[in-house]
């Protein structure tokens, strides 16, 4: 059985909430099918596809981590073409919602999985694992507020194994990209958002050896939270907007305690844009002193360097962010 594992948007090798997959080419015999895998326990799942001018409708209950999920429909090939909608409520009472579009056939042998993807900025690439020889993509760039940047044909001409799809557009404009690839007459496709936004702002300074935030820096927050709101004006029509905060310390004192005392930093911004009232998934990390705004030596006192840095994206800072991979927690 051939599966095409769609890790968009909602968090995969990028922290998805949810990972989404589908056999772009049943073999004989086999039925068309829709694969959901939880990456955190699912206390109920309701999915509904319709295919054919038929509404299927499934519920599942109490569905833990890591544990793939198959939603079957009759086989007809007369039809091609599917709507899922899936809405999944977890067990820290958050709940997901997402379309997602499926295009099949009864033919070819092309497979793309992207649970190892990787994204890097510099590069302007995105990087997936095929089944078979890609000869060419057909990418589409889309932009704020869903308008098309860029369309074009870009050959391949690599795999099986790890190929690289180019960016087309303007990385700095980019949001989502749609993409086609195509094995002779078998075909697969996927979307991806290469999307980071670094958040503009002026730093919440904090007290040497203190994660709370001064009553005097608060309304730095209060600016962050109005350019938050604006983002998700722009871009939360076509992606999941995630925010991820980033704590950071000077030098003074041992490594390990600033590395946490950076966390409990960060958590502490992303408390009080909780409470008042952002509703978007928030992810944060404490990095310590390896972010430092100032550089300097070992034990100096610097104010510039106890502050957060705030990012949003899709999926997690890419390579090419200036920020290093993180194993970021959620709020």
């Amino acid at each position: 059985m051939l599966t095409f594992v769609l890790a968009v948007l909602l968090n995969s090798a990028f922290a998805q909430d949810l990972n989404f997959g589908y056999t772009p080419a049943p073999g004989p015999g086999e039925n068309p099918a829709l694969l959901v895998t939880p990456t955190r326990t699912i206390t109920a799942l309701y999915v509904s596809i319709e295919v054919g001018g038929k509404t299927l409708e499934f519920n599942k209950k109490n569905l833990p981590a890591g544990q793939q999920i198959r939603f079957e429909w009759p086989r007809d090939a007369k039809v091609t073409h599917a709507d899922a909608f899936i809405r999944a409520s977890f067990a820290d009472g958050n709940v997901t919602e997402t379309n997602v579009p499926i295009d099949y056939q009864f033919k070819g042998q092309l497979s793309i999985d992207l649970s190892r993807a990787v994204a890097d900025l510099d590069a302007k690439t995105v990087t997936v694992s095929a089944s078979a020889v890609v000869d060419e993509a057909e990418i589409v760039a889309y932009g704020a507020h869903k308008a098309e940047l860029d369309r074009r044909v870009v050959a391949i001409n690599a795999g099986p194994g790890a190929i690289p799809v180019p960016f087309v557009g303007s990385p700095a404009e980019v949001v989502l990209l749609d993409v086609t690839l195509k094995s002779g007459n078998a075909w697969a496709g996927f979307t991806y958002s290469p999307w980071f936004l670094d958040i503009p702002h002026e730093d919440v300074l904090f007290a040497s050896d203190s994660a709370a935030i001064p009553p005097g820096e608060e309304y730095k927050l209060q600016f962050t939270l109005e350019q938050l709101r604006d983002v998700l004006d722009k871009y939360g029509a076509i992606v999941p907007v995630k925010l991820y905060i980033a704590g950071c310390t000077d030098t003074v004192g041992d490594g390990a305690h600033n590395k946490e005392l950076s966390q409990r930093r960060a958590q502490a911004i992303a408390g009080w844009l909780r409470a008042k009232g952002y509703s978007e998934p928030i992810y944060y990390y404490g990095f310590g002193e390896a972010l430092q705004a100032v550089s300097t030596g070992d034990g100096v006192d610097n104010a510039s360097n106890r502050r957060a840095l705030y990012m949003v994206g899709a999926n997690p800072p890419p390579a090419g962010s200036g920020v290093p991979a993180a194993s970021w927690k959620a709020l």
